[in-house]
């Protein structure tokens, strides 16, 4: 049924007409979700905006593009910013313990050459927590989904949130084990994985993520953000 639609779509030119009613004979060459590139009757290429076509040949372009699906070349940019939500204070045992939330925002480019839809983003964050003389890295995992992205778009997908402390001992105390007097934990890095239409189509990560991200272990639950 798909090649007799391509076939009848095919089988002459087409006169698009322009919301203020000029109009142009031309075949469909090619489309994405925003842009048509059309053949005019002299051979030359002409790419367009499908707004600018009436709603009858918007809609004729979509179905030209279901039946002609075009092979989408994933092309993507990625990186990530940490966000403090919040910060509160506690006192314990001659310890100032600060609990601040976190989130990271990882910021996606699309290079593909055509809007997407319906990306979907698997996340890790790596970081550290210390206790005593021991520094353990540990990662939390989640999923996104990701906007409409349009070609060149950039924008930006919040993870959900992590709680780490640091705590400080007061003036003239210090650990019997010469643990620091300041320990802190921290966010080291951040992998993502995207997926589309059940595919894995891009894959990255910063600095500070581990190599080895397998034997990494999963955050306590007292780390995560409830």
């Amino acid at each position: 049924m798909a090649l007799a639609l391509a076939a009848n779509l095919q089988a002459e030119p087409r006169t698009f007409t322009s919301p203020d009613g000029r109009t142009l004979q031309a075949d469909v060459q090619s489309a994405t979700a925003d842009l048509v590139t059309l053949k005019l009757a002299n051979g030359t290429p002409l790419t367009v905006q499908i707004s600018k076509f009436s709603a009858a040949d918007q809609t004729y372009i979509a179905e030209w593009r279901k039946a002609n699906p075009m092979a989408i070349k994933y092309n993507f940019a990625a990186s990530f910013t940490k966000d403090k939500r919040d910060s509160s204070k506690t006192s314990r045992n001659n310890e100032e313990i600060t609990t601040d939330t976190w989130a990271c925002n990882v910021k996606l480019a699309n290079r593909s050459n055509q809007t997407l839809d319906g990306l979907k983003m698997d996340y890790e964050i790596y970081y550290t927590q210390v206790a005593g003389k021991q520094a353990v890295t540990r990662k939390m995992t989640g999923k996104a989904d990701v906007p409409s992205i349009k070609h060149l778009e950039e924008l930006v997908v919040q993870t959900r949130e992590l709680k780490l402390t640091t705590s400080k001992l007061e003036g003239g105390f210090y650990y019997l084990d010469g643990s620091r007097s300041r320990q802190k934990d921290a966010i080291e890095g951040v992998a993502i994985k995207l997926t589309h239409d059940g595919k894995m189509v891009y894959e990255w990560a910063s600095a500070g993520v581990p190599k080895d991200r397998g034997a990494t272990a999963e955050g306590t639950s007292s780390s995560l953000a409830k």
